[in-house]
């Protein structure tokens, strides 16, 4: 008996150790791995159980587990999760590793930084390692396709001159469209010439919850850029070493000598002139026989090489211990022009632009509660070119290929006229200008944590300089002038050599200088996240030759969340600005925006498993735009000073040729009245994650009235003695008139996953804005279709074009020929009659809108739309297996209209002084001697210069602006870290990349994104990039 009660006590005393090994609480801190600050609501999780916790505002923990648990699991938004294995010990630091997409998930907005999760504004997000990839020196160009919400638009591909045009869901005022652009916290409108190797990440705030803090000026929207800064550890050294060539992505091809000087003939002949080149000259132009009497130029081949060379080096360190943290860098670009370089001992004859950037960002850590950052940064400009550079590819692409030759016989070059210089002259004789720009900017900054008065409280000020200078330096001559003739003849020309000259001027300087202060709170109380900011702002900028420009005012926000599942924002601005009257430059810009975590709610987390996250949010508010072009106080009366010149001045004593003074008179009427635009917005959208957040999609609508934009009273009739109103001429001054609504979407999807060693990526994001004038002051009209009115900005108007006249529109006598009144064909009875000009078969027939029998200015109506395209979009694919990456970017955009005109699409246009072309759509014409194109022909009869009928804007002209293009492919190697070691390099990766590769349109000869509508504008580049990684 007695040992049966001995084992039974031996199991109870078993059984009462194991019930209390059942149970066990660990305690632990969950900390970033890098700054070692809290991760405030980190998950800690029993591993495989729903048995959990999350850290609090210091980032403790506490939870109570199984006595058999092997290990914890710990998760936090933006960082790697990690697997905890368990000792005997029931306290652990967990420290947690940023992901690489982490930008993604940590969202800087104005005045501070969020999580992506608790943001209830509409923000996109941009890493610089993306922007990194496009071979181009020019910021704003990388950013085209990388974000919901923005519009790219590239115009020209001119070295140093090649910015994108950036509109943020659309444009919504005629006026500036431009975003405001903060660099680390500061106003800069020359952040295109950052290196994007130095960018970290770029926040584009859409909404009036994200911007309403930046008040009068975040009407067209935000762009937050915040450059890299160092971190603890060893230093880094890092060079990137790019070299590219470019070449022009679509020139025109024009038809040379023989063709064009036939269809010259052709065009005189349809005129009823004699043809002008007789068919000895045709001979000559056929077989090339005489080249200096009967030349056959293609300039695009003469003057511009087929490629042009592009380089880019970038070096930076980065590093830091428990004191101070760095982040230093300097690069270098070079680009060089399309123009062939044509020998000048005095002077380059190419165009290059060569730019040197150094930055510093410095973090000192002066106590645990104090930190100091000074940031330097200097960038050194050089932007050469010919004295007549601009006009080149306008001349080259005016002039006749039968003009005259480049060089004379006897070795002089031909220069004809003063108005029509040969190429060569152009690029090599015509001299030369360097023009430099000169900036360096320095910040400090300090961040104090004041937890000693309450925890969560913090302190930042700012203060910020920036020195702007420009000079120019020139070398101007000009040339004999001699040309020969097709008859061989030597003319001079009233043009006399004008000998080497040598000239500079500096200026404009510019000083900004900026000042902020803030206070950010920041708390959690249980279930409750609270935060505050308050913060002052100065912003002054100072222009050589104009008075200081001050903005400042008041920023303020108030956020709240319960349970990370229901989020409420406030934001507003108190702004000022100089721009306005006293009475008129200050007001606040409220908004305020809710959100709602679904997904944190029970009833989704206990039944649907495949959506991680879902966050539903809104937003409305107001912001403003002080941007109305070059001219500011419209508030004042302007007056002016007399030009000079006789009958301009005022004579003083008795001698009426002595003490001569310019006079003063009255100019510009002021409007005390006048005040910034207002945008009200309202946004709502939703984020979701799905799939173990392999998924992720966001979507927006958005709506924003444009209110009090200013305009010209058009309809009120001109006064004696007032003309329209400009920035100098007397005339009634701009009032706050015009409204606008725009409307549109954004979404953005992403896609992650691995099978084995390879991991692939797909990003996606379209935007569609539509715009339309709700009210517009404008000159009276007759007709709806003259109006804006309920039309988008920048809608084109001209005639609606249907068809080609037919030789059965005209009356015709007995034998068929055509019955003529006064010389000219009459048009059959019932036809509208064109009051441009006479017309003939084949030329262009208009639609009579209003029925009064005449086609005339009465019929002009909108056609098409806007040039700005309506939706752009971008798709991004990549992935990498073992050492090798791949990313291809496809970017696009459409819903916009791209008309015509002049040399890029008419024949012979103004064909006087060697202009005018033709060019392969020209063959497609409607010849009256042939039956067999009348019926089929696309383009008119020919016309020996501009023809007043055909060369209307009209829908002919019209062309579709959509475009897909391949924007960028990038292929890398990363070496073997065993590899790179032997040579000393932390790590090593080669790459080779292209920008503008293909291109898919409907825009003929011309790039869809072109600046101009005749053509004139440097052409888009295509770029081939090889370079290297290398990390030390």
């Amino acid at each position: 008996m007695r040992k049966y009660i001995i084992l039974t006590l031996i199991f109870l005393n078993i059984a009462v150790v194991q019930a209390f090994a059942q149970k066990r609480t660990i305690t632990g801190t969950v900390l970033d791995e890098q700054d070692n600050e809290p991760l405030v609501g980190a998950s800690i999780v029993e591993t495989g159980t729903t048995n959990g916790t999350m850290a609090d505002a210091d980032g403790n923990f506490s939870l109570s587990i199984s006595g058999n648990a092997k290990s914890l699991t710990v998760k936090y938004i933006g960082y790697i999760t990690k697997d905890i294995p368990l000792t005997t010990s029931n306290n652990y630091k967990v420290s947690l590793e940023m992901e690489t997409n982490t930008l993604d998930d940590i969202v800087v907005v104005g005045f501070g930084t969020q999580t992506k999760a608790s943001v209830v504004g509409a923000i996109s997000q941009v890493a610089g390692k993306d922007m990194e990839k496009t071979a181009t020196p020019n910021l704003s160009n990388a950013l085209a396709g990388r974000a919901s919400g923005v519009i790219t638009i590239m115009g020209s591909g001119k070295p140093g001159d090649d910015d994108s045009r950036i509109l943020i869901r659309g444009q919504a005022s005629p006026n500036s469209a431009d975003p405001l652009v903060l660099v680390d916290g500061v106003v800069r409108t020359d952040w295109r010439e950052i290196d994007s190797n130095d960018v970290e990440s770029i926040s584009v705030l859409k909404d009036a919850s994200a911007t309403a803090v930046f008040g009068v000026r975040a009407g067209n929207g935000v762009i937050i850029i915040t450059t890299k800064r160092g971190t603890k550890g060893k230093p880094t050294f890092k060079l990137t070493s790019q070299t590219a060539i470019s070449q022009a992505i679509r020139l025109p091809e024009y038809l040379q000598s023989y063709d064009y000087a036939t269809l010259y003939n052709e065009a005189c002949r349809n005129d009823g002139i004699t043809p002008f080149y007789s068919e000895a000259d045709l001979e000559h132009y056929r077989t090339g026989d005489s080249p200096y009497t009967h030349p056959d130029n293609d300039y695009y081949k003469d003057f511009l090489k087929k490629t042009a060379l592009q380089q880019m080096i970038n070096v930076s360190a980065s590093g830091g211990t428990d004191f101070v943290s760095y982040y230093i860098s300097g690069n270098f670009v070079t680009q060089e022009g399309l123009y062939r370089t044509i020998e000048n001992d005095n002077y380059p004859t190419n165009n290059r632009y060569t730019r040197y950037n150094f930055r510093s960002n410095l973090d000192f850590n002066i106590t645990k509660s104090t930190k100091v950052g000074v940031d330097l940064s200097a960038r050194l400009e050089t932007r050469n070119q010919a004295n007549n550079g601009s006009a080149i590819f306008d001349r080259i692409q005016k002039m006749a290929p039968n003009w005259q030759p480049y060089i004379n016989p006897d070795g002089s070059l031909n220069n004809k006229t003063r108005d029509q210089f040969n190429p060569i002259v152009m690029i090599s004789k015509l001299g030369y200008r360097w023009n430099y720009t000169n900036v360096f900017e320095g910040s400090l900054t300090l961040d104090q944590n004041l937890d000693v008065i309450t925890k969560g409280l913090k302190l930042k000020l700012l203060g910020s300089i920036r020195n702007t200078f420009r000079s120019q330096k020139y070398i101007t001559e000009e040339p004999e002038a001699w040309y020969y003739d097709k008859n061989g003849q030597y003319y001079g020309d009233e043009l006399q050599r004008v000998d080497i000259a040598y000239s500079q001027s500096k200026g404009p300087a510019l000083r900004r200088t900026d000042i902020q202060a803030s206070l950010n709170y920041n708390r959690t109380f249980n279930d409750h996240t609270v935060g505050a900011l308050v913060s002052y702002y100065q912003d002054q900028r100072i222009d050589e030759f104009d008075v200081p420009i001050t903005v400042l005012g008041w920023a303020t926000r108030a956020t709240y969340g319960f349970k990370q599942r229901y989020l409420a924002e406030v934001n507003a601005g108190y702004n000022g600005s100089t721009n306005f009257a006293k009475d008129k430059r200050y007001a606040w810009f409220p908004a305020f925006s809710l959100g709602w975590v679904v997904s944190e709610e029970g009833f989704w987390k206990n039944n649907i498993k495949a959506v991680d996250f879902l966050k539903i949010r809104g937003s409305y508010g107001e912001t403003g735009n002080d941007k109305f072009g070059s001219f500011k106080y419209f508030y004042e009366q302007l007056y002016l000073i007399t030009p000079g010149g006789d009958g301009n001045q005022i004579y003083w004593g008795e001698n009426p040729s002595g003490n001569q003074e310019k006079g003063i008179y009255e100019g510009k009427l002021g409007n005390s009245e006048v005040t910034w635009e207002r945008a009200q917005k309202f946004n709502i959208g939703f984020d979701t994650r799905m799939f173990d957040s392999k998924l992720s999609i966001t979507v927006d609508f958005f709506q924003e009235k444009r209110n009090d934009i200013l305009a010209i009273p058009y309809s009120i009739p001109l006064i004696l003695g007032m003309g329209l109103p400009t920035n100098t001429n007397r005339g009634l001054p701009p009032g706050n008139i015009n409204k606008v609504l725009n409307r549109g979407i954004d979404i953005e999807v992403g896609f992650d996953g691995k099978v084995k060693d390879f991991e692939y990526y797909a990003k996606g994001n379209f935007t569609f804005a539509r715009n339309k004038f709700t009210k517009i002051d404008e000159e009276n009209v007759v007709y709806e279709w003259e109006s804006n009115l309920n039309r988008p900005i920048g809608q084109i108007f001209g005639l609606t074009d249907l068809g080609l006249y037919q030789i059965d529109d005209f009356k015709q006598n007995a034998d068929g020929t055509l019955y003529l009144d006064g010389g000219f064909p009459v048009l059959v009875d019932g036809l509208p009659t064109p009051m441009f000009g006479p017309v003939y078969p084949g030329d262009c027939r208009y639609e009579d809108l209003n029925g009064d029998g005449v086609i005339d200015k009465y019929d002009v109506g909108a056609i098409g739309k806007s040039k700005t395209p309506e939706y752009s979009f971008g798709l991004t694919l990549g992935g990498r297996f073992k050492g090798f990456d791949f990313s291809a970017l496809f970017q696009g955009a459409g819903g916009g209209n791209m008309p015509l005109r002049e040399y890029a699409i008419w024949e012979f246009y103004t064909s006087k002084n060697g202009n005018g072309k033709v060019m392969e759509h020209h063959l497609d014409r409607y010849i009256p001697e042939d039956p067999a194109t009348w019926e089929t022909a696309k383009y008119p009869r020919l016309h020996s210069g501009t023809n007043a009928n055909n060369h209307q804007m009209s829908t002919r002209w019209l062309f579709d602006r959509s475009y897909v293009r391949l924007k960028n492919m990038e292929i890398g190697y990363t070496l073997p870290k065993k590899v790179a070691k032997k040579a000393f390099m932390s790590s090593c990766r080669i790459f080779v990349s292209g920008d503008n590769l293909i291109t898919w349109d409907n825009m003929m000869s011309w790039d869809p994104e072109s600046s101009s509508e005749t053509g004139s504008a440097y052409p888009q580049m295509r770029t081939w990039n090889a370079g290297i990684n290398i990390t030390f």
